[in-house]
């Protein structure tokens, strides 16, 4: 099928796996030339919808005087600290002033989103598990979503369930090995080794993986069937900081978030038992079949060792999809975990990923040669960490990632990361692959710097501490 620049710009925006005629083959194959010259067009359309309607970005714009986008370097001062999702108050979040906190979600949307966040009475909430529900049935198109916190400090992400859609149906085109439009359904199942249900990022994204990878809701089989709860979460990302700090004896915890923590705690006792039960399911009725697993690399270990010490091996279809995602934040992988879970599973191969919550439309797959290919729907960027200015896009560059991720259609998706990465813009991987690449290990600043990352943002500080404050100011 022949379609013009501007088809093919709409498909990458709105229905990546169709610009792939739903082939991975295809998807992976397009050409480099071709994949620049539609990032670059689907970043101008994006900022020249966005630029003067999400508050926070026009401010951020008008204080650079960046009026439209020539080049993908033009983007660099525009794209957001790692920082800005978790830029409200935290006083907002122990007084339950969720008022306060949709008010300065509101400024990080496009207008339709931001005015039903304002509108939504969230006045009555006594905690994020409330907050989250109210804001689900309020505003149904919005996916939002935090982060584990491990900082003692909640990301709170403004994702699309759109967004969650697109990535999932780029996984599905690998899950299935799909080779166009009319590959035949794949009876595919899911194991998680967690909860089910629950507001953390790549729990939200189980229920897009529900719709449209497995072909019904009971193919998906987790360990634990209740929701886990995002205020005990907080309490515990809490409660770590305080103890780093050494400011524990002073955490104050309200009689409602002790209720939780006793129905959470008695949960944690239940878990043997559901974890038996979990592994009896599997190697009843999930025994041979082809199954989609996904999760971070200590969820996938952990399941593996519980199954190998109970005798379990080579559970699954060899041609199951088993994927890991996230780096290990500064704890050390232990040796032979892949071979571990491989010998559980029964598969020959872990598809790893580079990727983040902030930026669920990028899924960068590792090859063969342990490269980090990166996805068509996010535009990286290199960025030199003492000036925040983008390296060159050519030769072998290392310095701070950053990328727009033209799957977020509520919000902008510029986002400067906390990782070191080097990318290779020119000399084509041995995969065969013509996408640039992620060479080599991929570093946290924070782990590098002793604990300490202090991003310097590519624009001028007092545009950018200008489009903060207004972030943040809650009067009127």
């Amino acid at each position: 099928m022949t379609r013009t620049i501007d088809e093919k710009v709409e498909l990458l925006l709105t229905n990546p796996a169709e610009l792939a005629e739903h082939s991975f083959e295809t998807w992976n194959q397009l050409p480099r030339d071709e994949v620049d010259a539609l990032q670059l067009a689907a970043l101008q359309r994006r900022f020249a919808q966005m630029r003067d309607s999400i508050p926070v970005l026009k401010k951020l714009a008008d204080g650079e005087g960046v009026e439209r986008i020539e080049k993908l370097e033009d983007l660099v001062p525009l794209l957001f600290e790692h920082t800005v999702f978790k830029s409200y108050p935290p006083s907002l979040l122990e007084k339950n002033n969720f008022t306060a906190i949709n008010k300065w979600l509101s400024r990080l949307v496009i207008p339709e989103i931001g005015e039903k966040i304002l509108a939504t009475d969230v006045s009555g909430c006594q905690g994020l598990d409330d907050w989250f529900e109210t804001m689900d049935e309020a505003v149904p198109e919005l996916c939002l979503s935090h982060t584990s916190g491990t900082s003692g400090t909640l990301s709170f992400l403004p994702l699309g369930f759109r967004e969650f859609e697109k990535s999932v149906q780029i996984r599905r085109l690998y899950a299935w090995g799909m080779t166009g439009p009319d590959s035949p359904a794949v009876d595919m199942h899911s194991a998680y080794p967690y909860y089910r249900k629950g507001y953390l990022s790549h729990l939200r994204g189980n229920v897009m993986l529900m719709r449209t990878v497995l072909p019904s809701l009971d193919n998906f089989h987790a360990a634990y069937p209740a929701t886990l709860s995002s205020d005990v979460l907080h309490l515990g990302a809490k409660v770590r900081a305080a103890h780093a700090k050494g400011t524990l004896d002073r955490l104050v915890i309200s009689p409602e978030l002790l209720a939780k923590k006793k129905a959470f705690d008695q949960l944690q006792a239940d878990m043997p038992q559901h974890l038996a039960n979990f592994f009896d399911e599997m190697t009843r009725e999930l025994k041979g079949k082809r199954v989609y697993i996904g999760g971070t690399w200590n969820l996938l270990h952990n399941m593996a060792k519980a199954g190998l010490e109970r005798g379990i091996e080579g559970v699954f279809h060899p041609d199951s999809w088993i994927a890991t995602t996230g780096g290990a934040k500064g704890v050390v992988q232990p040796e032979g975990w892949r071979e571990e879970v491989m010998r559980f599973t029964g598969v020959n191969k872990i598809n790893e990923t580079y990727a983040m919550s902030e930026t669920p439309s990028g899924s960068h797959a590792k090859c063969e040669h342990g490269n980090y290919h990166f996805a068509h729907t996010a535009i990286p960027f290199v960025l030199d960490p003492e000036t925040g200015k983008s390296l060159p896009r050519e030769g072998r560059q290392t310095g701070r990632a950053a990328f727009f991720d033209l799957g977020a259609d509520l919000r902008w998706g510029g986002f400067i990361t906390g990782d070191e990465i080097t990318v290779e813009w020119d000399k084509p991987c041995a995969c065969g692959r013509p996408s640039r690449y992620v060479a080599g290990a991929i570093q946290r600043y924070s782990d590098k710097n002793g604990g300490d990352d202090k991003i310097t943002c590519a624009a001028s500080e007092q545009s950018h501490r200008e489009a903060m404050d207004f972030l943040n100011t809650f009067e009127g």
